[in-house]
């Protein structure tokens, strides 16, 4: 099968959430068929990835250079002309050159869109199959930034979440398949009105890359000492440190959750760790036992040595990989609601959740002073891992939806929960 796959950015390397779908999608598909790729390039650095990608594929390979100065124009452009800021800041004849181009050397049986962002351009091409993967219901997204905005940003954030909904809406109108990361995205989709087949597929995580064997990961072996007997707790954040919500989770995390285990762990120590740290996040590491880490090579070697992962998300919508990396891991995650919403865990068992501060430090407690508590916890989400979430099975379900087999139930238009692809 002939496949062209556009993407918003270049699906490498697979170090942030999108990315890591993307590469892994984009993965699977070229083992079995013929992979045109057209992408956007908004990091110059990314250029460096494009023979790794040419290797992958059995198509052509095409990047486009992003002008942000030039996309940031046409963004304004489209909400001066009543449409929304991503139309414009993604919508470019260059792009549209670049599938041209692509086009010339198919026809395609099928497109597969990564991203609502780049979905128009698919909307006239001719195929029997055109999947797009909005992977979150990005409107949303926009709507949860103007509650935590203040005005004026909090009006072009309303206007930008009404807008884009129109266009996620439109869009679902002429897909074959609209595609989500959860059960929960789905079913929000179809209830602000996204029309035809509308189903999800999670996303994985590699079970295989674990740096020690599992046992010795989130406890510790020399006579399972207590966290509480030697006083040095780690605690970790994992993400992307220019990007808002994680901002505002660390934020929230070091100034009201930290200081309450502090009282009881005077030495327990925070690392933040993502590449290109605010200033805002920069200046969290004054506050004593906090780190700021920045990028690195490897989040997983930092991941190894922490005894709690936390993900006190605010703002969130969709699959936090930060949360599956931990579980693969056997790194045991206290989380708020926002950051578990769309995996398929049970408060208590695979992970701690929490709806306060107050709470989320107790959770914390809770963990670092057990540590068969810690065994069994990391054991449960490292089997459920596992069973739902390892890229194998998502590759799997990933040819079915392509191929049109049948899988299990769309979302309903109705209420009613449904199972869909997990």
């Amino acid at each position: 099968m002939k496949i062209l796959f556009l993407a918003h950015r270049t699906p490498y390397p697979p170090n942030k959430g999108e990315k890591i779908r993307a590469y892994h999608f984009l993965s699977n598909l070229a083992k079995s068929h013929a992979v045109t790729l057209v992408y956007w390039v908004d990091d110059p650095q990314d250029l460096k990835h494009t023979p790794l990608l040419r290797s992958l594929c059995r198509g052509r390979v095409i990047p486009v250079r992003l002008n942000r100065t030039l996309a940031m124009l046409r963004a304004v452009r489209s909400l001066l002309n009543g449409r929304s800021f991503t139309e414009g800041f993604y919508g470019s004849r260059l792009f549209q050159h670049a599938i041209d181009d692509a086009l010339r050397h198919g026809p395609f049986d099928a497109v597969y869109v990564f991203s609502s962002a780049v979905a128009p351009y698919a909307a006239n091409i001719e195929a029997k199959a055109k999947i797009v993967d909005f992977v979150d219901v990005d409107s949303d997204k926009w709507g949860q930034l103007a509650e935590a905005s203040a005005f004026p940003l909090s009006v072009l954030y309303r206007i930008e979440k009404r807008r884009l909904a129109c266009l996620e809406i439109a869009i679902s109108k002429w897909a074959s398949r609209s595609l989500f990361v959860s059960m929960a995205e789905a079913q929000l989709f179809r209830k602000i009105g996204g029309q035809g087949c509308i189903e999800f597929l999670s996303n994985g995580t590699d079970l295989e890359l674990r740096r020690l064997p599992l046992e010795q990961i989130p406890f510790h072996a020399a006579g399972s000492v207590g966290t509480s007997q030697r006083n040095g707790a780690k605690l970790i954040f994992v993400g992307t440190m220019d990007y808002y919500p994680n901002i505002d989770a660390v934020r929230y995390f070091a100034e009201e959750i930290f200081p309450l285990i502090r009282q009881k762990y005077s030495e327990v120590t925070f690392e933040i760790v993502g590449r290109r740290p605010s200033k805002v996040v920069r200046r969290l590491s004054r506050i004593d036992g906090i780190e700021v880490v920045g990028e690195v090579a490897d989040v997983r070697s930092y991941l190894v040595r922490a005894d709690v992962s936390v993900a006190p998300m605010r703002i969130a919508r969709g699959v936090q990989n930060k949360v599956l990396e931990a579980m693969a891991l056997g790194v045991p995650v206290v989380a708020t609601p926002a950051a578990i919403e769309g995996i398929e865990v049970c408060n208590g068992e695979e992970v701690f959740i929490a709806t306060s501060a107050e709470q989320f430090a107790q959770r914390v407690l809770q963990l670092l002073s057990n540590a068969d508590l810690r065994k069994t916890m990391t054991k449960k989400a490292w089997n459920k891992m596992n069973q739902f979430y390892n890229w194998d099975l998502v590759g799997s379900n990933l040819e079915k939806l392509l191929k049109n087999e049948p899988v299990q139930n769309d979302i309903p238009a109705k209420d009613d929960v449904s199972v869909g692809i997990r």
